[in-house]
Order: C-alpha cells, then sequence, then structure tokens
C-alpha cells in the first residue's frame, strides 16, 4: 500500500496540536497549519478534566508526566469562594472538589489545572517528537476547497501556495475559517457575556492566606468578577465581565487591569506585573455537522461552551480522540470512509445536550454568586440551588459516562446503570457503547491500569479462562490493528476478580475495546468458532465488505 498523503490540520491550539500526535500514533503525517507565530501567550483555559488526562496517558510518559508536573497543588481546586474584595469579608463559599478528580477507583488519571499556554508547549514538544508532523506555525489558511481537503496559504514571507491532504482536520477554533467556507452553520447562543482577562503576577497568596479556592469571586463597588490562581506561585488570571460596548473598545490596558486587581483585591499598595491582556466572547453554540466529506470538524471550530466547569477545551479534546483514530484508519485504506460518519454520529447529539445543560447551569451559577455576594434572593428554589451548585464541580457524567450508540458499535442488549444525573453522576459500565471500565492490574509496584494497555488499534480483553479467543487471532487478517490480553497472566493478575465483574462477562468471555477506549462489542462466554466471530465483528465495525476483512 502506498503512503497516504498527510493529513491537514488547521489550527495550533490545543485541540490541533493533540490531534496531530494521534494521527502519529497510528503512523500517519500530518501538516500542521497556523496562522501564529508561536503557542498561545495567554493562559486561557485552565482544567484538563479526568477523561482528558486518560487520553493523555496514551500519549506516552514524557507528555503525560510534563503535564502532571504543571498541576496547580489539591488545596486550590476547591472551594470556589465569594468576597466582597478578596482581602474583606468572605461571603460564601461552594464546594468544588470535582476538580480534584473522581480518585484511584475510578481512574489512573486525576485531572491537572494549570495554562494552556503551558499545555500548548508540552503539545509542541510532543507532535514534533513523533518525527510525523509538520509543524509549520506563521502560515495562515486564506482558502478552502469546498468539500476537499485542500487549502490554499499564506507563508510568513507573504508568499502563497496551496496544499492538498488525504483528509483535512479543522481545528481553527470559534470563529473557524474552514466552517465558514463550508457554509456550516453554527446552532445556539452567542455573544451571552463579554470578559476581559488578565495574565498577571502578584504575590496575593500572602494576601489570602488559608482563603484558598479554584475560583474567588469578588463583588465589590469598584471591581467585581473572579480571580483564578494558575500556579500558587504568584500566577494568576482574572476574568472580568464587561458591556460589550466597553470589550470592543481598547479601553482594556494594562493600567486599567493593575487598578482593577489593586480594587478587587482591597491590596492597593500591591505590586501587579501584567503580563498579558486578552479578551473573549461567551458562547453556546454547535455546529449543525461535523463532517463535510473528508473534512473534520473538531474543538471550538464544532462547539463552543459557556465556561461553567471546564468543559471547552475537554469537550474538543476528547471529541477529537474520538474522531482521529477513525480518520486514521479510513486514510490507511483499513476501513471504509463511512466510519469516519460515526464521529457526528457518536458526538454531536452528547455535546449539544452538553451546551445546553452548561448555558443553564451557567445561568443559575451566576444568580446564586450574586445572592452570595450581595445577599439577594437567587431566585431559585432549594432543590435548584443544590443541582446548580453539585453540578459545578461535578461533571463526570458528561467525562466519563456518555454512551455511544452508532455503526462503530455493536449492542448486546444491555443497558448501562442508571444515575440519577447524566451529567455529574458516573456509574462504571462495559456495555457496548460506554468507556471502558478502569481496573488496576498486576501487583505491588507494577500495578497498571486497563486502560493502559489501550494502544493505536483495536484490544481483545479475557481472562487466563478465555484463552480460545487469544488463540483465535492468527486466523484473522493483520492489516487491522489488534492486540490482545489475558487478564490473570503474568503482570496482569487480579485477585480480586475485578475486571470479569466489572466488565460483566463470564471468566471465558471476551470484551473488544476501540482505540478510544470505548467498548466496541462484548460477548459473556465462549463461541463455537470465535475467530469468525470476530472476524463478522471487526468486519462490522469497520463498515467493510466481509470479503475485504
Amino acid at each position: 500500500m502506498s503512503s497516504p498523503l498527510p493529513v491537514l490540520v488547521v489550527g495550533g491550539g490545543p485541540v490541533g496540536l493533540a490531534a496531530s500526535v494521534e494521527l502519529a500514533r497510528f503512523g500517519v503525517p500530518s501538516v500542521l497549519l497556523e496562522q501564529r507565530e508561536r503557542t498561545s501567550w495567554h493562559p486561557k483555559t485552565r482544567n484538563f478534566n479526568t477523561r482528558t488526562m486518560e487520553i493523555a496517558r496514551g500519549w506516552g510518559p514524557s507528555v503525560y508526566q510534563r503535564l502532571r508536573g504543571i498541576d496547580i497543588p489539591a488545596g486550590w481546586k476547591s472551594p470556589i469562594r465569594f468576597f466582597d474584595t478578596l482581602t474583606g469579608e468572605q461571603t460564601g463559599q461552594i464546594e468544588s472538589r470535582g476538580f480534584l478528580g473522581p480518585g484511584p477507583r475510578v481512574s489512573p488519571a486525576p485531572p491537572v489545572m494549570s495554562s494552556q499556554n503551558l499545555v500548548e508547549e508540552i503539545l509542541w514538544d510532543a507532535a514534533l517528537a513523533t518525527g510525523l508532523v509538520d509543524l509549520r506555525f506563521g502560515h495562515r489558511v486564506t482558502r478552502v476547497s469546498p468539500g476537499e481537503p485542500a487549502v490554499e496559504v499564506v507563508d510568513p514571507s507573504g508568499a502563497m501556495y496551496t496544499i492538498s491532504g488525504s483528509a483535512l482536520v479543522a481545528a481553527d477554533g470559534a470563529d473557524s475559517l474552514v466552517r465558514r467556507r463550508l457554509g456550516i452553520v453554527l446552532n445556539g447562543e452567542q455573544a451571552v457575556n463579554h470578559f476581559v482577562n488578565c495574565s498577571f503576577r502578584a504575590d496575593l497568596e500572602s494576601r489570602i492566606g488559608d482563603q484558598t479556592g479554584v475560583l474567588l469571586y469578588v463583588g465589590g463597588a469598584k471591581a467585581a468578577g473572579v480571580f483564578q490562581p494558575l500556579d500558587a506561585r504568584g500566577h494568576w488570571l482574572t476574568q472580568i465581565p464587561v458591556p460589550q460596548e466597553s470589550w470592543e473598545s481598547d479601553s482594556h490596558t494594562a493600567e486599567w487591569c493593575t487598578q482593577w486587581i489593586r480594587d478587587g483585591s482591597g491590596a492597593h499598595d500591591l505590586e501587579v506585573e501584567v503580563l498579558s491582556v486578552g479578551k473573549w466572547r461567551m458562547n453556546a453554540t454547535i455546529a449543525d455537522r461535523f463532517l463535510s466529506g473528508r473534512i473534520v470538524l473538531c474543538g471550538d471550530a464544532a462547539h463552543q461552551f459557556p465556561p461553567t466547569g471546564g468543559l471547552g477545551v475537554n469537550t474538543g479534546l476528547q471529541g477529537m480522540h474520538n474522531a482521529m483514530w477513525k480518520l486514521a484508519l479510513c486514510v490507511r485504506g483499513i476501513a471504509d470512509w463511512s466510519l469516519l460518519d460515526t464521529y457526528d454520529a457518536e458526538r454531536r447529539p452528547p455535546a449539544k445536550t452538553a451546551v445546553e445543560q452548561s448555558l443553564a447551569n451557567f445561568r443559575n451559577l451566576v444568580r446564586i454568586s450574586v445572592s452570595m455576594m450581595y445577599g439577594t434572593d437567587a431566585g431559585l428554589t432549594p432543590d435548584e440551588v443544590i443541582k446548580a451548585t453539585y453540578r459545578y464541580g461535578n461533571h463526570l457524567g458528561i467525562e466519563l459516562g456518555t454512551r455511544y450508540v452508532s455503526a462503530a458499535v455493536i449492542p448486546d442488549g444491555t443497558t448501562a446503570p442508571p444515575v440519577d444525573d447524566p451529567y455529574a453522576d458516573y456509574l462504571p459500565s462495559a456495555a457496548p457503547g460506554c468507556r471502558a471500565p478502569h481496573v488496576w492490574l498486576g501487583r505491588g509496584d507494577g500495578r497498571l491500569s486497563t486502560l493502559d494497555l489501550f494502544g493505536p488499534c483495536f484490544t481483545l480483553l479475557t481472562t487466563v479462562e478465555g484463552q480460545g479467543w487469544r488463540e483465535a487471532l492468527p486466523t484473522l487478517r493483520r492489516d487491522v490493528p489488534l492486540a490482545a490480553f489475558a487478564v490473570g497472566s503474568p503482570g496482569l493478575e487480579d485477585d480480586e476478580d475485578a475486571f470479569i465483574n466489572l466488565y460483566d462477562i463470564k471468566p471465558t468471555g471476551a470484551v473488544l475495546v476501540r482505540p478510544d477506549g470505548h467498548v466496541a462489542w462484548r460477548t459473556p462466554g465462549v463461541a463455537d468458532d470465535p475467530g469468525a466471530e470476530l472476524e463478522v465483528a471487526l468486519t462490522r465495525l469497520l463498515g467493510r465488505s466481509p470479503f475485504t476483512l
């Protein structure tokens, strides 16, 4: 088979960089086109949640451990506090322990809270290290061929060139040129709120003492907004709501921000070093489709979230993760291109629901915040207050509980366990379409998670009593990337039988996990012809004719 043309990735933010890293895991080269000269200069988003960090484990220890190393100390992840000024009176607080993660029984990967600019530096290094990513920063896409993975680009010298690829990933942000050129419509609410944010250094930590938290709201007469700690060592970010007319002006200078910081902190002698000033407009939108031929929309190009719970970048990365394995197998000729259609089928409906729920949560939390800071009535019932505050820091249902229904999943007639709040709550399930649950395997210092077994391939999980499934693998066509592991074998010991209990199979059963860590197929026990059954399953999952597998 001849080498495929590289995939074009438009946009060099966290989603675009991660898309190139993911494609490289499958041996697919890419050309990344980013109009900025360098990675982000501004912190932007902070929260990289549990599911995102599970995905990052797949990028190797050099990436995962670096991301872990930029995490803020746990004492700064909860609660959310409300003040008149930071050094003044605290008027209320909301626990937000969800930012600490669900714990090692649910996932091996705690969330990370840091700065997007640091994350982008790490991902840039990771992309370069693959040897399969052509990083072209300072290259601006000016035209997109309708329905084709081809673009016109202006390079840093001003010269124009055209480049074609085997496919195109549009990760070029909320104002996506690719999306607009394709005529893909955004549905939802735009310009809900307008914010100025300022990255700065100041010794606020010594001023607030033990009143640490993930979000520190202030509502004084001179300054209202949020202080966000970035490293617990003097680096901070503000979120300052302003009217649209003011937002559209050039009035928010470093001097303006310095005064706001002093007024909001109540420390008028505070030494402030402004590092950067940015502004953003809050949207709650979703594209009416995520695909146009071989062009794939990811991240903010596909959907835009209110900041509640930090779902924006995480949903973008997790959607990208869903799309890239499918795109890679299609580009390599292993799967039919119909497999890529399941990206829209699997990711757009839950993203739409999440956007709508996130906007409702944001509005309720604004009312609660105003109530806590100014002593007014929030206008919500006690149950609505409890639900809104609980959802702020708890969104495991959105992170881990999404169950896919598409042609890339073979149902077995079972249902996932019900939860009280699908947005916030999660119960592990290995029903087809669900995220394959985390189980610790091995003993002592050699323990690893079932999630660590999932690579750029389908993964067959059995026990040592299901040997027939593994023995059938050599009978299958080897162009389909496939790994197999027997739980209970050396280094994969499961002394408490957690695997068969949580995955709900007999010791002779088997589970086939997709490259994105979701269950594709499950059978509770032994089959008369394991090879034939696996062959039928893979043929169906890849959208291929039985005669081509």
